[in-house]
């Protein structure tokens, strides 16, 4: 191999290497902006839990303190709590990225789905967040019970 060659392989390499570079940077900086979501919907959740509802609709975004004032959340936060008793585990199970949502302001969106198992059910929790000034803010908060014996792919009738 001539120095011509033996240079031209060195740019290749160099330019692979960058490349490998920038998308592992990438990747770890998308990682951790995920992590950071998932950190703060796991804190906003635990909120829920120990009935701080004042606390969470304090530190909610202004698209939810618009569309719901602290004394309706306070009751809707109560209400599911009532429903769903005591918490007994909590892991986050996926973050999807939402497009552009209908009526909303822009920006980026995500939200964090737990699998979570309470004292008289069975629940998915979606915490939805935006991204503000290099942090999520909570913006939404949907409890789903999963019916007994759907967690294990069975799903059962109710007793009449």
């Amino acid at each position: 191999m001539n120095k011509s060659q033996t240079s031209k392989q060195f740019f290749k390499s160099v330019v692979l290497a960058a490349g490998v570079l920038f998308f592992v940077e990438n990747a770890n900086a998308q990682s951790t902006a995920l992590d950071a979501a998932v950190a703060a919907a796991s804190q906003w959740a635990t909120l829920a839990d120990a009935n701080q509802s004042e606390r969470m609709w304090a530190a909610s975004g202004p698209v939810m303190q618009k569309s719901i004032n602290k004394e309706d959340w306070a009751k809707y936060v109560t209400n599911l709590r009532n429903d769903l008793g005591t918490l007994n585990g909590r892991e986050w199970a996926e973050v999807v990225r939402v497009g552009q949502p209908d009526k909303l302001p822009k920006g980026e969106y995500v939200n964090v789905v737990f699998s979570s198992r309470f004292s008289k059910t069975q629940a998915g929790e979606a915490v939805s967040l935006v991204l503000t000034s290099g942090r999520w803010v909570p913006v939404g908060y949907v409890v789903h019970k999963i019916p007994v014996g759907a967690a294990n792919g069975i799903a059962t009738a109710p007793v009449k």
